[in-house]
């Protein structure tokens, strides 16, 4: 199995940890209790969902902290990060007032739930009084609202928080608030961009053109590896979104292991369909960070469906899983090697690859993995011109990362659905859609975009779709800020895609309807800086608060009205 490490530096408590070659996939949660040993941040559900493992997290010394579920990030995103957990609250023997009025409020019973309401309650404290204006209400649904507690003892936990919180509210009006200017720089600056010396006209040397029988578009590899990375960023954006919707395809409870529900893992090899469009998550990552590495813009845009025939030689829409989708995802994510009937030694290989050729109906080589060939050749040319531009060893080895785990784990995950052999499935023959336990819903895809001057109909279904979109729409516009800001707002993003937006997907599913997946026309970045995006993001989410009112009625029984509200209050400690 591929082992993928970062370098990362945080301070825990105070303290620097300063990790080299760290699992990149490990979870924060893990990492504190198995590493650190602080054992105060409990793992519950391992899905975000009740807020056991909460921690605090500070971005910046001169910005109030945020509550992060510890159990949902992974090691490569909390590089710069300060983390307090339970164990770093108290000063000596001195406790928190949110710790003395949980006490005095006898709100624990098993205490398993308790480091969480404490890290979220002084969390909502320094929110309070960072800005003048705050409803107190708010603050403390926002950032605490969310915390489950086992033993029922939610009223005497809110009782306690909100004593404490209202104390704290900000009363002096000559506090500046903090820009965002102040705290992010882009990845290159222009003075270091423009004293690179590029020159006008650069050539790709013929060799890269003769190994990978590849004309460039651009002779200067600045230009053409932009364009590339581009090219990629839409492929995974692309792949993220199919993935999903066959995920939200599965039929639940009795495939849920196999659509992912139960945990959303995803360091080592992806067990379910779900931890497979994670990791296409992860991909966008590295191609949107590299391109801003460059001083390049994020993209967060995609290819439209079906997809463009160059790159697939089938037919690549939003499809529920059935045989025949599984075997485009087999063969988009194969090595050429792996699919080549000539390169087979063993029988069952021989036989697996000639009944994927039936099911396709094509035998031509797979162009996503040559793109990564290209686009590391080109990084190579770009280095031996202006080797300080970046650290391109460690660029190297992340987009060779991303190569690997299509052509290795991917590949091999979707391979077992293909043959049957997935623990979560009873055999082959389960793809027979005659048979009762086939795995997967049969949906249609509408669009969830009314007709220009129309409005929203106030039915089921349109109802969901309209909102699932706006979910979709501010996962990408999270991603997008979260590019420009260190993997800030991953946690924000990742928390809509697996709450809201999966429990609206599941209930069209069971109904026979499709997430649309509708793309965003104004695109996720429209603004003229970083501020006007940020409050162009924050007015998204006042959109899905609005659609949450509007469509109360249709709103399926484990839908999360909170999670806006939670990344409202997130955002709003940005600015």
């Amino acid at each position: 199995m591929l082992r993928k490490t970062t370098d990362v530096s945080l301070v825990i408590n105070g303290q620097l940890h300063d990790l080299g070659d760290a699992p990149a996939d490990m979870h924060l949660a893990h990492y504190l209790r198995e590493v650190v040993g602080l054992t105060g941040t409990r793992i519950g559900c391992s899905i975000g969902e009740c807020r056991a493992c909460t921690v605090l997290v500070r971005h910046s010394p001169t910005e109030p902290p945020t509550t992060k579920q510890s159990c949902m990030i992974s090691l490569r995103h909390v590089n710069g990060w300060e983390v307090t957990t339970i164990e770093g609250v108290a000063v000596g023997e001195q406790l928190h007032p949110i710790q003395d009025a949980i006490l005095h409020h006898d709100a624990m019973q098993c205490g398993f739930c308790s480091a969480g309401f404490v890290l979220a309650g002084v969390v909502a404290c320094e929110q309070m009084a960072s800005l003048e204006g705050q409803d107190l209400d708010t603050v403390v649904e926002a950032v605490t609202g969310h915390n489950l507690c086992r033993c029922t003892g939610y009223a005497r936990y809110r009782s306690a928080i909100t004593q404490v919180v209202a104390s704290y509210a900000k009363k002096k009006s000559s506090d500046t608030p903090s820009s965002i200017s102040a705290h992010f720089g882009a990845a290159v600056s222009r003075d270091r961009f423009l004293s690179t010396e590029m020159p006008l006209r650069e050539t790709l040397s013929s060799d890269i053109q003769d190994a990978l029988r590849y004309v460039p578009l651009f002779d200067n590899p600045l230009l053409e590896l932009i364009r590339l990375l581009r090219d990629a960023a839409e492929i995974e954006h692309s792949l993220l979104v199919q993935y999903l919707f066959a995920a939200f395809s599965i039929k639940t409870p009795q495939y849920a292991a196999l659509a992912g529900w139960p945990s959303h893992r995803y360091g080592g090899r992806p067990l379910h369909v779900l931890g497979v469009a994670i990791e296409e998550m992860v991909h966008l990552d590295v191609v949107n960070n590299l391109l801003f590495a460059l001083g390049v813009a994020p993209h967060l845009g995609r290819q439209q469906f079906p997809y463009e025939q160059e790159i697939y030689p089938f037919d690549f829409k939003l499809e529920a899983l059935s045989l025949e989708t599984i075997a485009k995802y087999v063969y988009v994510e194969a090595s050429a090697r792996a699919v080549d009937p000539d390169a087979q030694t063993n029988e069952e290989d021989k036989l697996f690859v000639e009944r994927l050729y039936k099911v396709l109906g094509t035998t031509r080589p797979n162009r996503v993995g040559s793109l990564y060939h290209k686009i590391e050749a080109v990084l190579d040319q770009l280095r031996m011109r202006h080797p300080r531009l970046i650290d391109f060893g460690l660029w190297q080895r992340r987009l060779e990362e991303v190569r690997e785990e299509g052509e290795s784990e991917h590949f091999e995950f979707f391979r077992s659905l293909f043959d049957g052999t997935h623990p979560a499935l009873p055999g082959l023959e389960v793809w027979d859609p005659a048979n009762r336990d086939y795995p997967a819903f049969k949906l249609s895809v509408t669009s969830g975009l009314p007709l220009t001057g129309e409005p929203i109909p106030h039915h089921k279904h349109p109802a969901l779709r309209h909102l699932g979109n706006l979910h979709y729409w501010i996962v990408c516009m999270l991603l997008d800020q979260s590019y420009r800001r260190g993997g800030r707002f991953h946690n924000a993003a990742r928390r809509h895609m697996t709450g809201p937006l999966r429990s609206l997907a599941t209930e069209l599913a069971r109904d026979g309807e499709g997430m649309p997946f509708d793309v965003l026309p104004s695109g996720y970045a429209p603004g003229a800086d970083t501020l006007v995006n940020l409050q162009l993001t924050m007015s998204m989410l006042g959109e899905i608060a609005f659609a949450e009112k509007r469509f109360a009625a249709f709103l399926p029984f484990d839908y999360s009205s909170r999670c806006a509200l939670e990344t409202t209050q997130e955002l709003r400690m940005t600015s």
